[in-house]
């Protein structure tokens, strides 16, 4: 059997369906019929407009038809839909498949599916239709992932990249490594099974086109994904400062809508709270925390602050930036040089609040602490004066100054990484067998044999069905 077809046997076999669409109101929603029997389904199901009920032969695939989907059960018309019909090879899964859009009212299409099912379709698993077409080498495993990756994207860059790597461009540059590594390997296992008919091994020549062919471009791949792993990733955003300095009415103004809760009174934010914002392209989980103070109650409430404060100092130890506010209307004290301390030595950028109030201390101040001028801006959550600019400078700050990738750029998930990692390791360890006094060649045919399958996590080739399960099990219902 195929990668994945153990730990998936018969389920090729059946016939799935699924909405293909998010559940609830919409303007269109779609259900995916997929499998050996999906035309005879869609058949059933579907009435054109025109020219009465079809059959196999009379089908226009590829084409949208305008029609009413059926009960075949009472003959009640169901919903008015466009309906189109793919015979395999040539469709996203590489079977015979259906697509039904119809109204996206949650009753319309929640029976449409109920009538697909009632004919003998089982409803399909996370992510089935794209594992059905991995399983028939229409995409490769690195391919299949973008596909997540690109119904999940929350910036531009996001979905930029996954969909360079939804056209194959991984497994492109993976494509010339493995040759290599296969090259080799064919070199070591004709020296080892016939080392009377073969030439004397040139161990560090093979050693050295293993460097030039797999192990650089493969530590390039890695040093861009370094460079990029947060237009990928995303990452994380951290306000912290002492109570009472505007952090929650910095947090809100940022997002644009009132999500913390904001009160003159001191120690208002006890827990974070956590909001999704795009700055600079890079997708960012902004969090507001409970302000680094002295506890100001006693007994239980006071416990309950001190735990908000440990969480505010775990979390902004965590994140790549740390965005310190501090009030600009009144003086520095104690507790705000308490906040600059804990946070020297880690990316930051000072927001210095209240400026709508007068600024009641200078900038300059902050060199005392290493923080030069660049690195602090006035701003006023409450009039948004200096918002436009801080929200810029967060951005630059969380891109290292690194332009965004352009357009068809490949970057490495954090999966692919950890296993393209281990291929290095092992061709490390194989070149260093090679150039060794003893040559031990049976070693470095055993690392080499590690390499691939290390890089086979990546591209799915001979990838184990643990791992095929792992990966399509992330996938949306429906995809």
């Amino acid at each position: 059997m195929n990668q994945g077809e153990r730990v998936w046997a018969g389920l090729t076999g059946d016939t799935i369906a699924a909405l293909a669409t998010p559940a609830g109101a919409g303007g269109i929603g779609i259900v995916r019929i997929s499998g050996q029997r999906a035309w005879e389904v869609g058949l059933k199901l579907f009435r054109p407009r025109r020219g009465g009920c079809l059959t196999a032969g009379e089908i226009p695939e590829r084409q949208l038809l305008l029609g009413e989907l059926l009960d075949p059960e009472n003959g009640r018309v169901i919903d008015e839909v466009l309906c189109a019909f793919f015979r395999g090879p040539r469709s996203y899964t590489t079977e015979d498949v259906v697509e039904i859009q119809g109204h996206g009212g949650p009753a319309v299409t929640r029976r449409a599916l109920e009538a697909c099912l009632a004919q003998g379709c089982r409803l399909a698993r996370p992510g089935e239709f794209t594992l059905r077409a991995f399983l028939g080498g229409r995409l490769d495993l690195a391919q299949a992932e973008a596909v997540a990756e690109l119904v999940g994207a929350r910036s531009q860059t996001e979905a930029g990249l996954a969909l360079a790597g939804l056209k194959g461009g991984l497994g492109q540059r993976l494509a010339p490594v493995r040759a290599a590594i296969l090259r080799a390997a064919a070199a070591l296992e004709a020296a080892i099974d016939f080392p009377e008919e073969m030439e004397a091994l040139a161990g560090p020549a093979l050693a050295g086109e293993l460097e030039a062919a797999a192990l650089g471009p493969l530590r390039v791949l890695l040093a861009e994904r370094r460079q990029r792993r947060l237009f990928r990733e995303g990452a994380r955003v951290v306000l912290c400062g002492r109570p009472n300095v505007g952090k929650s009415s910095l947090f809100n103004a940022i997002l644009g809508c009132g999500r913390a809760l904001v009160s003159a009174l001191a120690g208002t934010t006890r827990d974070y709270l956590e909001e999704a914002v795009v700055l600079g392209g890079v997708a960012t989980r902004l969090v507001d925390t409970a302000g680094l103070g002295l506890g100001q109650g006693g007994g239980e409430a006071e416990e309950v602050e001190r735990l908000g404060q440990e969480s505010a100092r775990e979390l902004a130890r965590a994140a790549e930036l740390r965005l310190v506010v501090l009030d600009g209307a009144s003086g520095l004290n104690g507790q705000d040089m308490r906040v600059l301390h804990e946070t020297q030595g880690l990316p930051r950028l000072v927001a210095v609040n209240k400026a709508d109030l007068g600024a009641a201390w200078d900038l300059a101040e902050l060199g005392a602490v290493g923080i030069g001028a660049s690195e602090a801006l006035r701003v006023s959550a409450r009039d948004g004066a200096g918002l436009e600019g801080l929200c810029l400078a967060l951005g630059k700050m969380l891109c290292g100054g690194q332009p965004e990738p352009q357009a068809g750029e490949v970057v490495a998930s954090a999966r692919q990484a950890e296993a393209l990692g281990r291929a290095i390791m092992a061709l490390d360890a194989a070149a260093a067998a090679l150039v060794s006094a003893d040559l031990a060649v049976e070693l470095a045919s055993v690392e080499l044999g590690e390499a691939l399958a290390a890089l086979g996590e990546v591209d799915g080739q001979g990838a184990p069905d643990e791992l095929i399960e792992a990966v399509f099990s992330q996938f949306c219902l429906g995809k």
